[in-house]
């Protein structure tokens, strides 16, 4: 999967009584003018690793010069989670801040 499939993943969660995962899903795919920024910022960050395993053929944790500055973006996305989310769910964004910061070798809690 690549970093930007972790995004557009669809949660799965059992016991969706409140239907948060349907507005979440709806909230990335077609993000409203208060979530298309946070959305498009998330989306950019992911698509930054892809693009650098794809043109180096290696992650982006791999890379001592940028992979730190990744990583503190990452690390500021998650903060930016405390904002207005709208139809987004926060816990849903930041597992997927945290496990793509984990998988390029970086730790969440630490940053």
């Amino acid at each position: 999967m690549t970093q930007l499939g972790r995004l557009l993943a669809i949660p799965v969660y059992r016991g969706d009584n409140t239907q948060w995962i349907g507005r979440h899903v709806a909230a990335v795919q077609d993000p409203r003018l208060h979530e298309r920024p946070l959305v498009s910022l998330i989306e950019a960050w992911l698509m930054y690793a892809d693009s650098h395993q794809e043109r180096f053929e290696s992650t982006i944790g791999d890379d001592q010069f940028l992979g730190p500055e990744w990583a503190k973006i990452g690390a500021a996305l998650r903060e930016l989670l405390n904002g207005e989310l709208g139809r987004l769910d926060g816990g849903t964004l930041d597992g997927v801040l945290y496990d793509t910061l984990k998988a390029e070798g970086f730790d969440p809690d630490q940053m």
